[in-house]
């Protein structure tokens, strides 16, 4: 190791991914790596203090001019201002998500409440649930036994307490429990999108937690929405995460499976992003 200007640090990383991304883009991806792997802050980089070379920076600087996302090359992400720990088979977590942890905690009552989340990938949404709302009881299912693994890992890093299983949401019948609310951002990006997809998703993100057919693009809205039907208890809630092209087709399928008080709501770009319904309490 030899000690080195944070700020030298930061310059040969955007120089390295500056072919790949906007020169604003480089930059905060840049200070979010040393912010991971030194502990610095933007005033750290200005100030160019002197740190030690991060371990396999070099690797690391490889692989981001190669496009590799950032967070695979960390292997980390914040989320809801906690840092989560992640692999191949779990999605980055986006800010829009956030935003359905924030909507979904405003439907969590001061009682006991169970939540479930399908899909939960790295677990950031059902830990960062467990978390800011300790009286709920939070469960997590994922088809994929590596995701699963990422998410006990990460609450119990964090220390949350949630039940994950590794769960086929299509063999919903195979679990009985009932549940006061049920969260679930699916794979929602239909294959024709591919071709307007920046190469650092497509070439490195789980397909199997973007992708649904063109012929069914509310494949998983459907199965979920049907489960809810069956395991929500009388007035719970169906919270979605959803492609903000089929807004009004979530809302359509919502109403017509029976589900009452549906509405849409917009994510901080001005998209249809999420959908909450829910169940008749008769």
């Amino acid at each position: 190791m030899f000690i080195v200007s944070v700020n030298a640090l930061s310059q040969q990383i955007q120089q390295a991914i500056a072919a790949n991304y906007p020169a604003t883009e480089a930059k905060a991806i840049a200070h979010a790596y040393l912010n991971m792997k030194c502990g610095v802050n933007t005033l750290d980089i200005l100030m160019e203090k002197a740190v030690e070379e991060p371990v396999n920076f070099k690797a690391d600087l490889a692989q981001l001019a190669a496009g590799v996302p950032l967070q695979y090359v960390t292997g980390k992400a914040y989320f809801y201002d906690r840092l989560f720990s992640l692999n191949s088979d779990t999605l980055i977590p986006r800010p829009e998500t956030e935003e359905l942890v924030s909507q979904v905690l405003k439907l969590i009552s001061s009682e006991t409440t169970h939540v479930l989340d399908i899909g939960t990938g790295s677990g950031c949404i059902a830990i960062s649930l467990a978390l800011e709302a300790p009286q709920s009881q939070v469960s997590a299912w994922d088809v994929a036994p590596e995701a699963i693994a990422k998410a006990q890992e990460n609450a119990s890093h964090l220390g949350a307490h949630v039940t994950f299983q590794q769960q086929d949401v299509f063999a919903w019948q195979d679990d009985a429990k009932m549940w006061d609310i049920i969260v679930s951002n699916p794979p929602y990006v239909l294959d024709a999108e591919k071709a307007e997809m920046e190469a650092h998703v497509l070439d490195y993100e789980p397909h199997l937690a973007l992708f649904v057919p063109d012929e069914d693009p509310l494949k998983f809205y459907r199965v979920i929405g049907e489960m809810s039907q069956e395991r929500l208890n009388p007035g719970g809630y169906l919270c979605f995460e959803i492609n903000r092209a089929f807004g009004a087709q979530n809302v359509a399928m919502a109403e017509a499976q029976g589900f009452e008080n549906v509405q849409l709501l917009k994510d901080f770009h001005g998209n249809d992003r999420m959908l909450i319904a829910q169940r008749s309490s008769h």
